[in-house]
């Protein structure tokens, strides 16, 4: 066998040119599945922020009727003047925390404002008065397609990321094969007619037939076997890649599984938690009415709740994103978007 004979540089390239392409519709279907995970992030980032600004302006809407009841006991005497010093300490903190949740609020519309774009790409900016989804809980599983996906059905045989490599490595393989082929000898066969007026097909003689074999072998074939050498490391290389990513895809794909069973556990109980706290601020709230308390531990219950309700938003909030992130792990591709 000579080269050439099973394959040559004209069919590795036509070859190789279609491995190409099925690779680059997977890395297609990737980035499209990161795109809408990155805007589905931004959405979850704004909908907390939106949130957390919701429970600071309540907060300072407590705080400012809190501190108008508090001045007019001190003017009638029925509390020291001292107090509404405190309560317009309150006042103030709850007013530089909505402040500050405004930027942080501002920030998140703006990163979310990059995944919206209309017709003839035109950049649309999101504006003030749109607001969030606050249940948007009950739409996730069906948006992302992901709902219904038990941990014991995921397959991930037609993931795009390992037909990608599986691609990669079809094309490494023709690689080695031509490399492979450089090693045969070249054997080039000639056969000539000889005639001086070749527009007569009774002007051929045989006696003037021309015919030949060339064979040519190199002595050493360094450059060539080490071609093939460093064809075969990358093979290698590609297929260790492809395995390796099989596993740590199968593993972060259970840890998901598993981690957003954790959650659904983590929103019950601090569900409960901020429920317990509200009962201890409206009790301390009475007591006060009587008497009772002071408006420090009324402060102190109202702090406690509010970290409850932002740990709360934020327990969701990475619970929206663990699903999101099952999402991206498994290169979901909606079709209903």
């Amino acid at each position: 066998l000579g080269q050439g004979l099973w394959i040559n540089d004209r069919m590795a390239i036509l070859k190789q040119a279609k491995y190409f392409k099925e690779q680059s519709a997977a890395d297609r279907d990737l980035l499209v599945n990161q795109i809408l995970y990155d805007a589905a992030r931004a959405y979850f980032d704004w909908l907390r922020a939106f949130k957390e600004a919701n429970i600071f302006q309540n907060f300072l809407n407590n705080a400012e009727i809190r501190f108008e009841g508090i001045k007019s006991k001190a003017a009638s005497g029925d509390i020291a003047a001292i107090d509404t010093v405190e309560a317009k300490i309150a006042l103030q903190n709850r007013a530089l925390s909505v402040e500050q949740a405004k930027v942080r609020l501002m920030k998140r519309s703006l990163e979310l404002s990059n995944f919206l774009w209309m017709n003839e790409n035109i950049p649309v900016e999101l504006q003030p008065n749109v607001i969030p989804d606050v249940d948007v809980g009950v739409e996730i599983d069906t948006t992302l397609e992901i709902f219904g996906k038990p941990l014991d059905s995921f397959s991930i045989e037609n993931h795009p990321k390992l037909k990608s490599l599986g691609y990669k490595i079809e094309g490494l393989r023709v690689e080695k094969n031509l490399k492979a082929n450089k090693l045969l000898p070249k054997i080039d066969l000639e056969y000539n007619f000889l005639t001086e007026t070749p527009e007569f097909i009774n002007s051929f003689e045989t006696q003037d037939y021309k015919g030949g074999l060339t064979f040519q072998f190199p002595l050493f074939l360094r450059k060539e076997r080490g071609d093939l050498k460093l064809a075969k490391f990358k093979l290698n290389d590609a297929q260790f890649d492809r395995d390796n990513t099989e596993i740590a895809l199968k593993n972060k794909i259970i840890a998901l599984y598993r981690e957003l069973d954790s959650f659904e556990t983590q929103n019950v109980l601090i569900d409960d938690i901020v429920l317990n706290y509200n009962l201890l601020l409206s009790a301390e709230e009475r007591k006060f009415s009587f008497g009772e308390s002071s408006l420090f531990l009324i402060n102190s219950r109202e702090s406690k709740l509010i970290d409850a309700e932002l740990k709360q938003i934020e327990v969701l909030n990475k619970f929206y994103t663990a699903k999101a992130k099952l999402f991206n792990s498994l290169a979901v591709n909606p079709q209903n978007l």
